[in-house]
């Protein structure tokens, strides 16, 4: 059997034809479901052909569900007072633009003031409401901080989310099935950062080195959480 275009004069068999229509199919599946750089539509909706994270920057933290009987409980470090220098963190909430400068002592431990301030900062921008974050957050995300300071330079960090209720927990499932229904977010145990001015690469090898619960790596960020002991790759 042949298929055939008479205004162009070209003529196909029937096996070529088929071969051609599998593919394509190939090729279209093998196009990626996620996009952080948002090149094209992170999420299709097949209904309504929409982006499902239109209003998302190009920071997208898709924190998969934890199984409470497999996953390793997380387990808080012990630090000594005299293991570390005192460091400079320029945080910035790239949200809000507001900027807060903490000095970490080498003893990571933070005055209630401080962790206050934090605690403000890491609030849930959309819905202007804050939470008691882990302090161990702050730990681990100076311990990470700590392996690229320089004498009288600050580390400047980047606090992609912190933060998130239920609701805007629930908005973004609604969005996606890939936010998770119980995200540490929610519980004020997890933190999306990243170091400016730092390689990327060194940047995950030093989480990967300092992280005791949840660690997702991104292109271009990290997540950290106090969660159990679990890692995935974006």
């Amino acid at each position: 059997m042949q298929f055939s275009w008479m205004k162009n004069n070209l003529v196909i068999n029937r096996r070529t034809f088929c071969l051609g229509i599998l593919a394509s199919g190939a090729v279209e599946a093998s196009q990626p479901i996620i996009d952080i750089t948002k090149t094209q539509s992170p999420i299709i909706d097949l209904q309504n052909k929409k982006k499902g994270f239109a209003d998302f920057p190009q920071y997208f933290d898709v924190e998969p569900k934890f199984n409470p009987i497999i996953d390793q409980p997380f387990s808080p470090r012990i630090y000594s007072k005299s293991n570390r220098e005192t460091i400079l963190l320029a945080l910035k909430n790239v949200h809000t633009q507001e900027e807060f400068s903490l000095n970490v002592p080498g003893s990571l431990q933070f005055s209630v003031k401080e962790l206050k301030q934090f605690n403000h900062f890491c609030r849930d921008w959309r819905r202007d409401e804050e939470t008691s974050m882990d302090p161990e957050l702050l730990k681990t995300l100076s311990r990470i901080c700590h392996d690229f300071h320089s004498i009288n330079a600050p580390i400047n960090v980047e606090i992609l989310s912190g933060f998130r209720t239920e609701s805007t927990n629930e908005m973004l499932r609604r969005k996606s099935n890939l936010v998770a229904q119980n995200s540490f977010h929610i519980k004020g145990q997890a933190l999306d950062f990243r170091l400016v001015g730092v390689d990327d690469d060194q940047m995950k090898i030093s989480a990967k080195k300092h992280a005791i619960g949840g660690l997702g790596i991104y292109r271009n960020f990290i997540h950290i959480d106090t969660g159990p002991r679990r890692q995935w790759i974006m």
